[in-house]
């Protein structure tokens, strides 16, 4: 029988090892596979005791002192049969098909204050009648991201980043740039942004050109006729809710309306609020103004509708 002493030994012993299995093991918030995926950080598992994952041998990958790699991917397999699809206007499939898409990524940190993370993509359609649809069903092969990160301010209280090269773009809830991950093929863009951080607030800031979709082997570029930028401000923490503003840009050669084809630059300025939890709400308005070849163009917009015109019409002007 243990003495009292020895008892107290081993219930000291207990606490400590629990409280550093505590302090070292990963929390659900160090170990995420977010969206966008470069959100991802893996640097936790610098420190061997807090791998417990065979895959963490993978997410980190030590290659130098101070330099180490992270590699992923994704697999993602659908399969689609719909009845009297676009109220029978569209070539039946009765068999339904196929649509696969493969994602894999290499990021690799240098030092604290350098990254380079690339991204390729394969997106395949079989047994769709009338074959692949454009833009968003197949893109064979393809250099997906490729940009390279720097840390301007590494304060943990108001960090500042600079990403340049080909990246997916998403912000706020993703009506009017978002990621794409309903069609088979996601999107990207080639450009430059800026990401800055306070306790509260978060700014982006970027001017890029939307990256075409086709469906061959690396042969996927910039449009050089369509540039957007724009700047997005949110502030969260207000009494439970959250605003953002912002202010988006888009400059269109040779755009086709059903008035014709010319020049189109549009301008963006709105404002939403929200709130997640038990009462939840998500309200938001924009107003677009600008030009469309020689005349002036005003679209004032409110709430839902406004929100539907501005998704619909900058859906049209990436391809869905």
């Amino acid at each position: 029988m243990l003495s009292r002493g020895a008892l107290v030994l081993v219930v000291l012993a207990g606490l400590a090892v629990s409280r550093t299995a505590a302090q070292t093991a990963p929390t659900d918030s160090d170990r995420r596979y977010p969206l966008p995926t470069y959100d991802e950080d893996w640097r936790f598992l610098s420190d061997p005791n807090r791998r417990a994952e065979p895959w963490d041998n993978v997410k980190y990958v030590p290659l130098a002192d101070g330099v180490f790699a992270s590699f992923g991917g994704e697999a993602r397999e659908t399969y689609e049969r719909f009845g009297n699809e676009n109220f029978g206007l569209s070539l039946p499939s009765p068999n339904g098909y196929l649509l696969q898409r493969y994602l894999l990524h290499s990021d690799v940190h240098v030092g604290s204050r350098f990254r380079l993370w690339a991204e390729l993509n394969s997106s395949l359609e079989n047994g769709r009648v009338g074959g692949p649809r454009p833009v968003t069903d197949e893109d064979k092969l393809d250099l997906h991201q490729a940009f390279v990160e720097f840390k301007i301010s590494q304060r943990s209280d108001s960090p500042v980043r600079i990403e340049i090269g080909r990246q997916e773009i998403a912000v706020g809830s993703g009506r009017m740039y978002a990621l794409r991950e309903g069609p088979n093929v996601p999107l990207s863009f080639d450009g430059v942004r800026a990401i800055a951080k306070t306790a509260s607030w978060r700014f982006d800031a970027w001017a890029a050109r939307p990256v075409t979709t086709t469906p061959g082997i690396f042969d996927d570029a910039s449009n050089r006729q369509f540039s957007v930028w724009g700047t997005y401000a949110t502030r969260t923490g207000i009494r439970h809710a959250s605003v953002g503003v912002y202010y988006l840009g888009l400059d269109r050669q040779n755009a086709s309306f059903d008035k014709g084809a010319a020049n189109e630059l549009r301008h963006t300025v709105g404002a939403k609020v929200w709130r997640a939890g038990l009462w939840a709400y998500d309200a938001e308005g924009m107003y677009q103004f600008g030009s469309f070849g020689a005349g002036n163009m005003i679209v004032p917009s409110n709430g839902c509708r406004g929100t539907t015109k501005g998704v619909a019409r900058l859906w049209k002007l990436v391809g869905y």
